[in-house]
């Protein structure tokens, strides 16, 4: 009972496309790395933070940092740091704070130059 060479090239092919399928969707689906287990990369003012990267925003993507700063505006997702760095938290429900120094870790995720804003993500207080 062999099976023709044209079944054999197609069950060949679904098998390959099956596996290809099932490493992309996992690698598309994977969930967002957890950055408490993360390197500490800065820790400092947000001050010293925006100076640095505004010599090299570059450098800085993905890296974790601790920041202390003034919250100058907050909304329903986030806080403003010195009116410069846009902070996402985790859980936005914990957002009680305004017009206080807090210290923020999060992941740094880019500079907007139209806006002058650096963005963190994934923040959460630290004490």
């Amino acid at each position: 009972m062999s099976l023709p060479k044209k079944s054999k090239i197609i069950l060949l092919f679904l098998l390959i496309s099956l596996t290809v399928i099932s490493g992309v969707y996992n690698y598309i689906m994977k969930p967002p790395k957890n950055i408490a287990s993360m390197k500490i990369n800065f820790t400092g003012t947000s001050n010293e933070f925006i100076k640095l990267v505004e010599e090299s925003s570059i450098e800085w993507l993905g890296k974790i940092v601790i920041l202390e700063g003034l919250v100058t505006s907050k909304d329903a997702k986030g806080i403003m740091l010195n009116n410069r760095i846009y902070c996402q938290f985790i859980d936005p429900t914990e957002i009680k704070v305004f017009q206080q120094k807090i210290k923020i870790k999060g992941r740094f995720i880019g500079y907007d130059d139209l806006m002058s804003e650096l963005k963190l993500d994934q923040c959460d207080f630290q004490n």
